[in-house]
């Protein structure tokens, strides 16, 4: 972040909106699954010298955006957390193409940051009677690389890649599905209605299979021309 060179050492940052807004996205990341997070895993993730993550820290939790849970540990407090809209959308991702960049692209314009949830490789197999060809971590690590997205993480081993327990985590205020997410949509519907959960539901735009092949004709493809 080659733009905090300006902000200089005092004891008041004088933040932009934006530049919040930027710092608050690293704090969900890093808190994203654990529940409190440190100032070294900050500068390492914001690349923050030590001053200025100290000045942020103070800003943040005197302005009642994060506490201080313990000496140095910290955790975003729901004034930090609404300053942000977060995406929730998820998925298979087995082998990468552009209709997955193109519906991850879609997800992102409906908030700040984008959570992507990939299916384990238990769930793969329940759901399509088959392993999949790249094995769960580097599905989920592919994903994360993707320019658009924010962080993937691993769903929970069942049908539904545990829904309601990322909800949980990911705290979501949108969840983007897919146009052939028929059985995700209704229970992900189900879930939110039942909980009376604050969250948006919305619907990616369905993807050109002209222009873009679906990871089941790239592999029906792959393997006629490989027997």
């Amino acid at each position: 972040m080659m733009w905090w060179k300006g902000l200089g050492g005092k004891s008041e940052m004088d933040l932009s909106e934006q530049d919040e807004k930027d710092l608050l996205k690293s704090i969900y990341i890093l808190q994203l699954r654990k529940p409190s997070f440190t100032r070294d895993k900050l500068m390492e993730k914001t690349g923050l010298d030590t001053d200025k993550s100290d000045n942020v820290l103070k800003q943040f939790t005197s302005s009642g955006m994060l506490e201080r849970c313990d000496t140095d540990q910290y955790a975003l407090l729901t004034k930090g957390r609404s300053k942000l809209r977060v995406v929730l959308v998820g998925g298979v991702y087995d082998i990468l193409h552009l209709g997955h960049l193109a519906a991850l692209t879609e997800a992102k314009t409906h908030g700040d940051i984008l959570v992507v949830v990939v299916a384990t490789d238990i769930t793969v197999e329940t759901l399509k009677g088959r392993r999949p060809v790249f094995p769960e971590e580097d599905r989920r690590a592919l994903v994360e690389s993707l320019k658009p997205v924010d962080a993937a993480i691993l769903g929970y081993e069942d049908v539904g890649m545990g829904y309601e327990q990322v909800i949980d985590d990911v705290k979501p205020d949108i969840i983007a599905l897919g146009y052939d997410q028929d059985s995700v949509a209704r229970t992900v519907t189900e879930l939110v209605e039942k909980r009376a959960l604050k969250v948006r539901i919305v619907r990616l735009t369905k993807f050109d299979r002209e222009k873009y092949l679906s990871s089941s004709a790239i592999r029906q493809t792959f393997f006629r021309e490989t027997n």
